[in-house]
């Protein structure tokens, strides 16, 4: 019954699946709040050179005019609470999640139409295939018409014909459907944070101050470059988490994600502060992780990704790129998620175009490290297996250290 339910929902009528991810996890009543999985604007019509920048001072640029100037983590009282909430639903046209879906798709309607039609394509092919993994032999004969299944292979065949045509990768697509998925949901993201005053529940709470106190420590070490890097940024979740573990001065740290829309939240939110030493303040880069340079290899003392792996691509590279990023003896990669890895298969069954796999467990985390060498990688704090007990207890955290 499942999958007939899932095969009418993903195949038949091909509705927009739901995204479940980093930003959701700062919603005031709930850690599972839907996106939709779907696209929103990119100012001009392509993906290549969309690339945006955002400056907040030192590097020659500034703080965004609406900066604020402290990192409060209090809640707001339940009048101001309720006060920046019904702003926030005027904003998105009186209905949050009818709002997010009408930007996406006036978003949608602006791409270029073979890159709208690719997107398209590469989600149903996904949800197709993600489906048809988990059904047995006999399944896929009982439940999937041939018709249905001659509609994938045409597809397939489509969706191959324009990647060749205008030169699209895999990763690309994935890409759009990341990056504007978390343009349509900024606002709202950032400001239900605001509201709860930017901390999750105690017990997820802990597990983020772990394994931020994890990267500021890093930056301590003997050799450090004092630096760290926040990947999947957001509209800066964990900016305040990192200040409390001890990075005090602003320019020790930078944050990139894809979203330009998460990137301007938090730039308007953590922008302002100045270091005393230098003058610079924070850096948040709207770009992609995987080629964005840096500024060149050893730059940073540690790598986090928090609840933002499995967004992702390809883990592998990610875990690559973050390694040539690292500085040589001590550097580490910190890979955290609150709710753990068993949440994240879940996101991955309930969305495979968002979330295109779960998190490594210990055992996959070692063949990699063998399978690559050439990162000098050692895994120095396993993950705990999903649904484990101790999964339960701590989440997800792994931390590699660059040997």
């Amino acid at each position: 019954m499942l999958l007939l339910k899932l095969l009418s929902a993903m195949l038949v009528a091909r509705v927009p699946a739901f995204g479940l991810g980093k930003h959701n996890c700062w919603a005031p009543k709930s850690c599972t709040t839907n996106l939709p999985s779907a696209l929103v604007t990119i100012p001009n019509t392509s993906i290549r050179g969309q690339s945006k920048l955002f400056l907040s001072g030192g590097f020659g640029g500034g703080a965004s005019s609406k900066a604020k100037t402290s990192l409060s983590t209090k809640k707001m009282n339940p009048k101001d609470a309720k006060r920046a909430n019904q702003k926030l639903v005027e904003r998105y046209g009186g209905d949050i999640g009818k709002g997010t879906q009408e930007r996406i798709q006036k978003s949608l309607e602006s791409l270029e139409p073979h890159l709208r039609e690719a997107a398209e394509l590469h989600k149903a092919i996904t949800q197709f295939d993600a489906l048809v993994a988990l059904m047995t032999p006999s399944d896929r004969n009982r439940l999937i018409p041939p018709a249905q299944s001659q509609m994938a292979e045409d597809d397939r065949k489509k969706l191959k014909s324009i990647m060749e045509e205008h030169n699209l990768s895999d990763r690309e697509l994935h890409n759009v459907y990341q990056r504007l998925t978390w343009d349509a949901a900024a606002d709202a993201k950032a400001t239900q944070a605001d509201i709860v005053g930017n901390k999750m529940k105690s017990d997820l709470q802990e597990r983020i101050t772990k394994a931020c106190t994890i990267a500021v420590e890093t930056t301590e070490s003997e050799g450090a470059k004092g630096k760290v890097l926040d990947v999947g940024c957001g509209h800066g979740a964990i900016v305040r988490s990192l200040v409390d573990a001890g990075l005090t001065e602003p320019d020790m740290y930078v944050g990139i994600d894809l979203a330009g829309e998460m990137v301007k939240n938090a730039v308007d939110r953590y922008g302002s502060a100045r270091s005393g030493r230098t003058g610079k303040g924070r850096l948040f880069v709207a770009d992609d992780f995987y080629t964005y340079g840096f500024g060149g290899d050893g730059v940073f003392d540690s790598v986090i990704f928090c609840s933002a792996l499995h967004d992702l691509p390809d883990m592998e590279s990610a875990i690559s790129t973050a390694s040539s990023l690292l500085r040589s003896k001590g550097g580490k990669v910190i890979i955290v998620h609150a709710q753990g890895a068993q949440h994240v298969l879940g996101q991955n069954i309930a969305n495979p175009v968002m979330v295109k796999r779960g998190l490594p467990t210990a055992k996959e985390w070692a063949e990699m490290l063998d399978d690559h060498t050439e990162w000098g990688l050692t895994l120095d704090v396993e993950p705990a297996d999903p649904s484990s007990d101790r999964e339960m207890k701590e989440g997800y955290l792994a931390v590699l250290s660059k040997i």
